[in-house]
């Protein structure tokens, strides 16, 4: 049961592939160099992160689009037979506002259904390509009875939401572009912003995690990365110092979303927020 003496610490990857570049520009033919880009991330980057969490020994939830769990099952697996989480993601990463409510609806039931033929159940955490919703992405988050979002900015402890004047049992784990490898490490011909050194981006994940550490009273690290982006070698030498500070600190607790979740539903002490579109 969560303690609000602790820090709870959430590893999240998103797994998107090839769809990271390939929804990103509908005008410009995304080459095949580009695409390439992408599969790095399941084809290499992935079992560099699968071993660095086995030898820590901790749990993560990876947020996978559909396309990268129909064409990438053995590597999806991986992630499941290790026990880690995998949550939804839409399928093509097509950015709800931005497609209208029809197309919104049939990637987001498209991926749902990937992940269930793979697992054989329902995903329990969403996280919206880009972070961001629509006026109806809530409804089909309801709809389909997920239990939890990885998208808001507006605070550093999970909360449940309310929508409607209901209590949605849906709860939000918050996390941020300063917690987040794209910020720092995107870059394609597309999106050409300067990449970070690594040791500054250490320097500042570091921070960020003793400030919430010092305050504690149940506030959660939700830290985004991109298997096709933290999987290189250099990057990846960040995300083990990064993990052994944390784990040094005797408060810091490693959960996946999903037990997170549960745990603290069953506290029956999370804060409630209404959600507004």
């Amino acid at each position: 049961m969560p303690d609000v003496g602790k820090t709870y610490v959430v590893l999240t990857f998103d797994i998107d592939g090839e769809t990271l570049w390939t929804s990103r520009d509908k005008v410009n033919p995304i080459g095949p160099v580009m695409r390439s880009q992408g599969r790095y991330g399941p084809e290499v980057g992935l079992a560099r992160i699968l071993g660095l969490l086995k030898r820590f020994d901790i749990p993560a939830t990876f947020f996978a689009t559909g396309q990268v769990v129909d064409r990438y099952p053995d590597q999806c697996r991986w992630i499941l037979d290790q026990g880690h989480e995998i949550g939804h993601h839409t399928y093509h990463h097509e950015w709800p506002c931005k497609v209208g409510p029809e197309v919104e609806r049939r990637d987001f039931e498209k991926g749902l259904e990937a992940i269930r033929r793979l697992t054989g159940t329902t995903p329990a955490g969403y996280r919206a390509p880009g972070w961001e919703f629509s006026e109806v992405t809530f409804k089909l988050l309801i709809e389909y009875g997920l239990q939890y979002s990885s998208n808001m900015m507006d605070d550093e402890k999970p909360y449940e939401y309310t929508v409607d004047g209901k209590s949605t049992g849906i709860v939000e784990l918050p996390c941020s572009w300063i917690l987040d490898d794209a910020a720092f490490f995107m870059y394609g011909l597309t999106y050409n912003t300067p990449m970070s050194p690594p040791s500054q981006v250490l320097a500042l994940w570091k921070a960020e995690f003793d400030g919430l550490y010092a305050e504690g009273d149940g506030r959660v690290y939700v830290l985004t990365l991109h298997p096709q982006f933290i999987g290189r070698p250099s990057r990846m030498a960040v995300l083990e110092e990064l993990i052994s500070h944390m784990r040094s600190k005797p408060e810091t607790v490693f959960m996946g979303g999903e037990a997170l979740v549960a745990s603290l539903k069953k506290t029956q002490d999370l804060i409630r927020k209404v959600y507004v579109v």
